[in-house]
């Protein structure tokens, strides 16, 4: 496929208009940055202007298209952000349709950010698809330097290296109340949870610690994951429920994973997904056994749009990466793209 020449303002298309993708949309408006097209699923935003939809009281002249009958090829994009689910299955007729076409993807997906680690027979299709095209796709969002860069950074100066222990608590009320009750278990009894056993979720999130220890360089033996519901002794106050929790519902889900390599270093991670009392804050910690030991915390805010800035800030770094499958790992710290513009 002949390379494409890129202006120094990257054009844009949006596949999923949830969200994290207008979200994103509002940041390259501000930013100067061209938005060539949109698509999303038959329904009410199909035939609507995405200025609009993204709540900015204006057109900006991109009409969203339904992405059943749209030409991908129409509008050159030079890459599109997919903001709809976090199963590379789901989302790989997004992906046939944009790495057909000859466009560079950036997924809002939690499988995205570590294919081969969530599901190698996808991942190998998604590969070769994206190479044979001349293209990249690349899952990110706040994950980029929470999670991800955030472990690789701390165990960085490390002379030994014997373990790695990532704490993580998320508000769950970022969500909305189905996916806050069904994918976290919010308000459920103990029976209904276990009968449900949060299958939702299950096997995301043991890909942060398999992606960090792969990033480090380490042979991974063997990836392990199990969920449980978190509780709490007092009554705890639900926001989009607009009721209190009594003692013995769920709050949430507790996930726990564990990697253990052939050289010997583990990474262990205890992550919650739940509803906050009053005075608790989302937060990111990764812990180093080694020499010397160390913390790397993080507390954010607007995790909606932390995400979205942060799979704009990629933008640059997908298009200018090899074609195939680039997790964040291999494209260098997350940095401000403040400056290029149109």
């Amino acid at each position: 496929m002949e390379e494409r020449a890129h202006s120094a303002a990257p054009r844009l298309a949006f596949y999923g208009t949830g969200q994290y993708g207008l979200e994103a949309v509002r940041i390259a408006v501000a930013r100067g940055w061209p938005i060539v097209a949109a698509y999303n699923r038959a329904g009410p935003k199909v035939g609507q202007d995405l200025g609009r939809l993204a709540g900015l009281d204006r057109d900006i002249g991109v009409i969203v298209e339904d992405a059943d009958t749209a030409d991908f090829g129409k509008a050159s994009p030079d890459l599109a952000i997919v903001a709809m689910n976090d199963r590379l299955r789901y989302n790989m007729t997004a992906y046939h349709r944009l790495l057909s076409a000859g466009i560079n993807v950036i997924c809002h997906g939690a499988e995205a950010y570590f294919p081969y680690g969530a599901d190698p027979v996808a991942a190998a299709e998604i590969d070769e698809l994206a190479k044979a095209n001349g293209v990249t796709l690349t899952g990110t969002g706040i994950w980029d330097y929470s999670r991800i860069w955030s472990g690789i950074l701390a165990a960085g100066p490390c002379s030994e290296l014997r373990a790695m222990i990532h704490h993580t608590l998320t508000d769950a009320e970022t969500a909305s109340v189905t996916l806050m009750r069904d994918i976290c278990g919010v308000s459920m009894t103990q029976a209904e949870y276990a009968e449900k056993n949060k299958a939702g979720i299950g096997d995301l999130y043991k890909l942060i610690p398999h992606h960090v220890l792969h990033a480090l360089g380490y042979t991974i033996k063997e990836v392990s994951e199990r969920r449980e519901p978190v509780l709490s002794d007092k009554p705890v106050y639900c926001r989009l429920l607009d009721r209190t929790l009594e003692p013995g519902l769920v709050l949430g889900t507790r996930i726990i994973a564990e990697v253990t390599t052939h050289e010997g270093v583990t990474a262990a991670a205890h992550m919650e997904l739940r509803i906050l009392p009053e005075g608790e804050t989302e937060h990111m910690l990764w812990t180093i056994e080694g020499k010397p030991a160390s913390k790397i915390r993080v507390d954010r805010t607007d995790s909606v749009h932390t995400s979205a800035a942060c799979m704009v800030n990629r933008v640059p770094d997908v298009i200018a990466a090899a074609p195939g499958i680039r997790v964040v790992s291999e494209l260098g710290v997350l940095t401000p793209k403040l400056a290029v513009r149109a």
